[in-house]
């Protein structure tokens, strides 16, 4: 159960890291100097919409009790979208030692 649950949630968080890259890409002003938190706020609604479309939450998976369901996917969203901020700096570091070589 757990480990399915960690599996859920590290696809999602590449999904979610493609997405978010895919919309900094197309709309620049988001990953702007001044604007450092765009990345973050993105990813975050990725994260978000996702888990709300897949109904995907992580405290259910988890067996635990919460009345309102909406939050349970907001929260499992945010959690995903740091996790792609994980991912990002991951396959960063592997991209920057392969180009060394």
């Amino acid at each position: 159960m757990l480990a399915d649950s960690l599996t859920t949630s590290l696809l999602m968080a590449v999904i979610v890291e493609v997405v978010t890259n895919g919309i900094k890409s197309a709309l620049p002003f988001i990953k702007a100097v001044n604007n450092k938190n765009g990345s973050r706020i993105t990813a975050a609604i990725v994260g978000i919409v996702l888990c709300i479309t897949t109904n995907l939450g992580i405290l259910n998976r988890l067996r635990i009790d919460i009345s309102i369901k909406l939050l349970d996917y907001i929260i499992t969203g945010i959690i995903i979208s740091r996790g792609a901020n994980a991912v990002h700096d991951i396959s960063s570091a592997f991209y920057r030692n392969n180009k060394k070589y």
